[in-house]
C-alpha cells in the first residue's frame, strides 16, 4: 500500500489517461524511484484490469537526453492499448510527445522465472513472433519535480502501441541488418541500411528482461515487449498526417492521425 499523497497522484494520472488530457499533477511529491514505481503500479491498476506485456522508452541516449531520463524506463502495457494499424485513424491526445518506430516481440514461454540473468541467445530462442509497430508517447501531467521520476510515474509516457501483423522469427542475424525507412505523408524522415544508426531492439528487450528479474519479476508466455524507438529520435506527428514504418524482414506499420 502506498501513502495517501502518492495514491492521489496515481488517481490523477489515471483520470487524465482515461480522458486523454494533460493537467497540473504534483510530481514533486515523488521523493525516490521507489515512490515513482509505486505510483506507476497504482496508476496501472486503476486504469486497467490486466496488462499484456511491457513498453520501453529511452533505450537511445539521444531520447533520454531530450526527456531528462537517467536510464531507460518501462511500464506494463494495459489491455486495450495495443491497436491494429488497420483500425485508424487515431486521435492524438493532449500531451503527445512523439512517435516511436519500434519492434514488438511476443514471448513464447516464461522468461526469467528462475531469476537468473538472460543472455541474448536465450531471449531470441524465447521469441514466438515479432511485429513492426508505432508507439505513441505522451504526458498526462505538466512537468514538475524531477523529470526521471515524473516519467516513471506517468506510465513511462506510454500512450498506445499500434501494430501490424505477426511474423515468425528467422535467424537472429536478421535483427543486425534491418533496412529501415520511416516516412510522414510519403516524405522520408529517416532511413537506414543494414541496421546502421539503429538502436538494437534485442539489446533493448534484453535490458528490460534483466531489469525485471532484478526487481523480482519476469515475462510470462504470451507477454509482449515493445522495444522503444529503434531510431535515435521521436518523430513529431500532426493531426492529418500519416506515419509509415518499413522494416525489411519484419514488415510495415502505418497509422493516420486526427
Amino acid at each position: 500500500m502506498i501513502d495517501q499523497n502518492l495514491d492521489y497522484l496515481a488517481n490523477l494520472l489515471c483520470q487524465n489517461r482515461r480522458q486523454g488530457i494533460t493537467s497540473d499533477i504534483p510530481f514533486d511529491l515523488l521523493r525516490s524511484e521507489d515512490d515513482a514505481w509505486a505510483v506507476q503500479s497504482a496508476a496501472i491498476s486503476a486504469f486497467a484490469n490486466d496488462a499484456v506485456g511491457y513498453a520501453l522508452i529511452g533505450t537511445c541516449p539521444a531520447i533520454r537526453g531530450t526527456l531528462g531520463l537517467a536510464s531507460p524506463i518501462y511500464c506494463p502495457i494495459p489491455v486495450g492499448t495495443v491497436l491494429q494499424d488497420s483500425h485508424g485513424p487515431f486521435r492524438l491526445p493532449q500531451g503527445f510527445i512523439g512517435a516511436q518506430c519500434e519492434i514488438v516481440f511476443t514471448i513464447g514461454g516464461p522468461l526469467g522465472a528462475d531469476h537468473w540473468p538472460i543472455t541474448r541467445d536465450q531471449f531470441w530462442k524465447a521469441i514466438l513472433s515479432y511485429q513492426p509497430a508505432i508507439g505513441l508517447v505522451g504526458r498526462r501531467g505538466h512537468l514538475t519535480g524531477q523529470p526521471h521520476l515524473a516519467a516513471i510515474a506517468d506510465y513511462a509516457f506510454h500512450v498506445s502501441t499500434i501494430v501490424d501483423k505477426y511474423h515468425e522469427p528467422t535467424g537472429l542475424e536478421a535483427m543486425d541488418r534491418i533496412d529501415m525507412r520511416a516516412s510522414i505523408n510519403n516524405v522520408p524522415v529517416f532511413q537506414s541500411a543494414s541496421g546502421e544508426g539503429l538502436v538494437d531492439p534485442i539489446n533493448s528487450a534484453l535490458w528490460l528482461v534483466n531489469d525485471l528479474i532484478a526487481r523480482g519479476n519476469y515475462l510470462s508466455a504470451g507477454d509482449i515487449v515493445a522495444t522503444g524507438s529503434i531510431i535515435p529520435m521521436l518523430l513529431q506527428i500532426l493531426p492529418g498526417q500519416e506515419l509509415k514504418v518499413e522494416l525489411s524482414g519484419v514488415g510495415d506499420a502505418s497509422a493516420r492521425f486526427l
